[in-house]
């Protein structure tokens, strides 16, 4: 198939004005460039406090024990994150209680003063008080193939066409007018609405054909990137808010749901149960058969908790082996003494570890009810945890 004929751009620009059309042309890379810069900024420093948010969780109870030794272990799945330059936890006084310096060198110096001059910072709370900070730094790690390619792109695209304006541009007239406004409205739509999917048509001008693949090629690198770094957003985000050896919300999801359940229930003139559960002798467990026994048994607590649950009820790991379940809406004919039953029931089976053995899970839970126990979440929070140490204390005095 003979491929249409096309106006070069080498006979327009024999008679148009070189200043105006380099001018739009240079405008429109200018623009896809910047407004890339400030969309990955912006996925940048929301990523980092993502992790920063993580973090958190994991170095919580070392900080409620001023436990150097844990935080490291809290802080261990964020080394492993690409981006991470630094981490550093500070206890409720300001005092550094471990710190991190990722041991590879930074790629661009200057990316990272441009985009993480300042580390993301997230204050670690327990029971509503501060009781430390943990701080992240970032670097360019992650952003250094995305500039390099942008700015060889632009660049190429900048110098071929003020190589061929310089020497052939004369007169300015409406055929080059409308092609390069096809373009100044991609870069317009990419600057102010992140419209990313948006790509320059073919224009029927050789060299402006070229140059709307180049500024194509460069959109779809923005779009693959805003994906990638959506994609760790989602994942961070999930993170930030589930436990990672069950899958369940942690503790800062709890609170969360918690905070919406009373707002619902005072709402409505409802109310709910909250049911602690603690697992007995787990620490004998874990010492007996290994760490990779006791993570069997918290998966198993986890699972079998989570079988017992309504539509409507929502369980959470806050920590170790403590774990919470509300129980939403509770009906007025209903004992909140009798919602633990189902979760006895359900620890009737022994657990098989992964050495072989078995282990019969037993777990201690305290219940209390909104509004009767308590009309805020500490103390509600403290009801069920009273009760439960209440009903541990008492199986330990029948042994």
């Amino acid at each position: 198939m003979t491929a249409p004929n096309r106006t070069t751009l080498q006979k327009l620009l024999s008679r148009f004005h070189f200043g105006v059309t380099l001018f739009a042309v240079a405008l429109s890379g200018l623009t896809i460039l910047l407004a890339g810069v400030a969309a990955l900024r912006g996925y940048a420093d929301r990523n980092l406090e993502l992790a920063a948010q993580l973090g958190a969780y994991g170095v919580e109870p070392a900080l409620v024990f001023n436990d150097p030794e844990a935080a490291r272990e809290g802080l261990d799945p964020l080394t492993h994150i690409p981006g991470i330059a630094r981490l550093r936890v500070l206890d409720d006084r300001g005092r550094p209680l471990t710190e991190w310096t990722s041991p590879h060198a930074d790629p661009a110096p200057l990316l990272t003063d441009l985009f993480f001059g300042e580390p993301s910072t997230v204050t670690v709370r327990r029971n509503g008080s501060a009781i430390g900070t943990i701080e992240v730094w970032g670097d360019s790690s992650t952003l250094t193939a995305y500039v390099r390619i942008g700015l060889l792109a632009g660049l190429g695209c900048l110098l071929v066409t003020a190589l061929g304006t310089i020497i052939l541009a004369r007169r300015f007239e409406y055929e080059l007018v409308k092609p390069l406004g096809e373009i100044a409205t991609v870069a317009h739509d990419v600057r102010l609405h992140r419209r990313f999917d948006k790509r320059v048509q073919p224009l029927g001008i050789a060299e402006l054909d070229r140059l709307g693949g180049d500024i194509n090629a460069l959109l779809d690198e923005l779009q693959g990137w805003q994906g990638h770094m959506e994609s760790e957003h989602r994942m961070l985000a999930h993170r930030a808010s589930h436990d990672p050896l069950t899958a369940m919300p942690n503790r800062a999801a709890f609170d969360e749901q918690l905070a919406q359940r009373i707002g619902k229930a005072e709402t409505d003139g409802t109310r709910f149960a909250l049911l602690f559960v603690d697992a007995d002798n787990f620490k004998l467990a874990n010492d007996s058969f290994g760490h990779a026994a006791g993570d069997a048994l918290l998966v198993a607590l986890s699972e079998r908790i989570k079988a017992t649950l309504r539509p409507g009820d929502f369980a959470a790991r806050i920590g170790g082996d403590e774990f919470i379940v509300i129980v939403d809406p509770l009906d007025t004919a209903t004992d909140p003494e009798m919602l633990a039953g189902p979760i006895r029931t359900g620890m009737a089976d022994p657990v098989v570890l992964p050495g072989g053995d078995t282990y019969r899970l037993a777990v201690s839970i305290g219940v209390a009810a909104f509004p009767t126990d308590g009309a805020d979440p500490a103390a509600l929070l403290t009801a069920a945890d009273a009760a439960m140490y209440a009903e541990k204390l008492a199986k330990r005095s029948q042994t």
